[in-house]
């Protein structure tokens, strides 16, 4: 169990890029998970890449407070920290273009409004914003269990050609699974999975 603080406050990271060299100096990658919830997946997903920086996003206090409890318990090396904000102003106002080997997003929410498409994490300008962020090579992982919400990725990710390259992906890539993706799993609900690849 980490004895750390990993939890950022708005005052360390508002004000100046994102600095992975200072968080991380001895990591050789950085990754970024938004939204990630109740922890188990950033912590499983952390300990297995202990040579990589992480940074996971809750826009959630709550959600956000529970996920630090878990990670706080898990972890088994000090390369997470976490900041609450919303992911994607972080993502645009923070991180400097170029420099994330890879992002997660799983389950966010579908908005499933179509008033409130506007609102939704995986749309069209937001994996613009996203790919300015990547490093060459650097992959976005996406899950939803949200049929709509699905189809609609599905058609944002078709007007990325340009500069993502879809791979293939499935439950039976992912050896790290979410707490809720497991219950889904369980549950016989069907999950879209994306993969993209930064060309």
């Amino acid at each position: 169990m980490l004895t750390n603080n990993i939890e950022l406050s708005l005052e360390e990271v508002a004000f100046e890029p994102f600095d992975c060299g200072k968080y991380f100096p001895d990591k050789k990658k950085f990754e970024v998970e938004m939204g990630f919830c109740s922890g188990f997946f950033l912590s499983e997903y952390a300990n297995k890449n202990p040579d990589t920086g992480f940074l996971g996003l809750e826009y959630s206090y709550k959600f956000l407070a529970r996920g630090k409890k878990n990670l706080m318990r898990n972890l088994q090396q000090d390369n997470v920290r976490i900041f609450c904000f919303e992911g994607i102003s972080v993502i645009k106002e923070l991180i400097p273009f170029n420099s994330v080997d890879a992002i997660h997003v799983y389950f966010p929410d579908p908005w499933p409004k179509k008033k409130h498409h506007k609102n939704r994490t995986l749309r069209f300008e937001n994996f613009v914003i996203i790919s300015n962020r990547l490093k060459k090579g650097g992959r976005l992982y996406i899950a939803t269990d949200h049929p709509e919400y699905g189809e609609f990725i599905r058609k944002e990710i078709a007007l990325t050609k340009d500069f993502f390259k879809q791979l293939p992906y499935s439950e039976t890539d992912r050896t790290i699974k979410t707490k809720w993706e497991k219950k889904q799993i369980a549950d016989g609900w069907p999950i879209n999975y994306f993969l993209l690849e930064k060309r």
